[in-house]
């Protein structure tokens, strides 16, 4: 009960400390949040916009913050930037299209491979049982009638010692 009492308040804490982490400048700022969340186009390795300093990027930047001044909504500036720079721009692929098979794909490869893993180590197994009986049957098969008696009797002994 302790313990768990503990993890709930590490847990509050660790909580509180996340919210309060929270820049006061980012909070609230529409323009911000859309800076944030977007890619720079003009980058090789998907840099986040905010980090950019490409002059793109800075372009970017400015007209997100011009057209929030305006009035226009995320989904129309975020429009408008996906016909101008395509949709590297964005923070993830569509979820139609090719992008689609962005999406699927790692989950296919690994469903994919738990399946052949499943069916490998299933087929080992059956092989393994396979081999144990032959073994067992071979064995079984060179025991003579004289062999199997003197067994039985030492066996018997054993029991009774411990006993």
């Amino acid at each position: 009960m302790r313990a768990a009492r503990t993890f709930l308040l590490v847990a509050l804490l660790v909580g509180a400390a996340m919210i309060w982490r929270v820049d006061p400048a980012f909070a609230g700022d529409p323009a911000q949040e859309l800076i944030s969340e977007l890619r720079c186009p003009s980058s090789t390795y998907s840099q986040p916009l905010a980090s950019a300093n490409s002059s793109d990027a800075v372009w970017i930047r400015s007209f997100i913050r011009a057209k929030i001044a305006e009035g226009w909504s995320k989904q129309r500036i975020v429009d408008t930037l996906v016909r101008q720079y395509g949709e590297g721009i964005l923070p993830a692929p569509a979820k139609e299209g090719f992008g689609l098979a962005a999406w699927v794909t790692p989950f296919a490869v690994i469903l994919a491979g738990a399946a052949m893993l499943a069916y490998l180590l299933s087929s080992w197994l059956r092989e393994r049982k396979w081999h144990d009986a032959y073994l067992t049957a071979e064995m079984a098969r060179d025991i003579d009638d004289d062999d199997l008696r003197r067994y039985e009797t030492q066996l018997d002994r054993e029991l009774e010692q411990f006993e």
